[in-house]
C-alpha cells in the first residue's frame, strides 16, 4: 500500500504545473508547436535539441518533432534571454529521447549559451557586440557575423564555424572543439588556447596569442602576433 501511494505521489508531482508557470504558452498539436514569446535578444540552449535561428522582423518560435517530445519541451523567457530545454522528468525514463528541432526568428541576437549536446545554427549576427559561451558537445555555425566586438568562449567538445567580420575578436578555447573561422576577418584579436582544439581565423592587424595546450592557432598572413607558447601547439601568423 505504501509503495502504491508513493507511485501515486510521484505521478502527481510529475504532473505538477509549478515549473511551467513561467513557460511560454504553446499552441498546435501533433508534430508541431508554436510558442507565444517575444522580447528577447539572447538564446540559451540546455539539452540535446537543435536550434535554428534566423534574424528577421518580429519574433516567432516553432518546434517540430514527435508529439511526446514536444510535450516535454520547456521554453521560457528569462529577462532578455530565451531559454530552451526540457521539463524536469520524475521517475524512471526508458530509452533515448528523440530530437526536437526549434526554429527561432528574432530581430537581433547578442548572445548564445550552450550547455548540452544540441547544435545551434545562426544565419547572421549584426550589431555592436556578440557573445558566445559553449560548454557542451553541440556545434555552433554562424553564417555571417558583422559586429564591432565578438567574444567567443568554448570549453566543451563542440566546435564553431563562422564567417564575416569583427573589429575586435576574442577567442578563449579550453576544450577539444575546433574554431574554424578562416572566413572571419578581424582588425585585432586576442586568442587563448588551453586544450586540444585548434583555432583558424583571419586577423589583419595585431593579435595576442597564448597557447598552453596542444591545439594550433592560424591567424593568416596579415596577422602581427605577440605570442606566448608554453604548450606543444603551433602558432602561425604573418607571411
Amino acid at each position: 500500500m505504501r509503495f502504491a501511494s508513493l507511485i501515486a505521489l510521484m505521478a502527481l508531482v510529475a504532473c505538477s504545473p509549478a515549473e511551467d508557470r513561467d513557460a511560454a504558452a504553446a499552441t498546435g498539436g501533433g508534430t508541431s508547436r508554436i510558442y507565444e514569446v517575444a522580447g528577447f535578444n539572447g538564446v540559451a540552449l540546455r539539452g540535446s535539441d537543435d536550434v535554428d535561428i534566423r534574424v528577421g522582423s518580429g519574433f516567432s518560435v516553432r518546434a517540430e518533432g514527435p508529439a511526446a517530445e514536444l510535450d516535454a519541451l520547456r521554453i521560457v523567457r528569462d529577462g532578455d534571454v530565451l531559454s530552451i530545454g526540457r521539463k524536469q522528468a520524475f521517475g524512471f525514463q526508458w530509452g533515448d529521447k528523440a530530437h526536437v528541432k526549434i526554429f527561432v526568428t528574432m530581430p537581433r541576437i547578442t548572445s548564445a549559451d550552450l550547455t548540452g549536446t544540441g547544435d545551434l545554427a545562426i544565419d547572421r549576427v549584426e550589431g555592436e557586440r556578440f557573445r558566445l559561451h559553449s560548454q557542451g558537445s553541440g556545434d555552433v555555425a554562424i553564417g555571417t557575423l558583422g559586429v564591432e566586438s565578438a567574444d567567443l568562449t568554448l570549453s566543451g567538445t563542440g566546435g564553431l564555424s563562422a564567417k564575416g567580420s569583427a573589429h575586435q575578436l576574442k577567442i578563449d578555447l579550453t576544450g577539444s572543439g575546433d574554431v574554424d573561422a578562416a572566413g572571419l576577418k578581424a582588425t585585432n584579436a586576442t586568442v587563448s588556447v588551453l586544450g586540444t582544439g585548434s583555432v583558424r581565423a583571419t586577423v589583419e592587424g595585431p593579435a595576442r596569442v597564448s597557447v598552453t595546450g596542444t591545439g594550433d592557432v592560424d591567424l593568416g598572413p596579415a596577422a602581427r602576433c605577440s605570442t606566448t607558447n608554453t604548450g606543444t601547439g603551433e602558432v602561425r601568423c604573418g607571411g
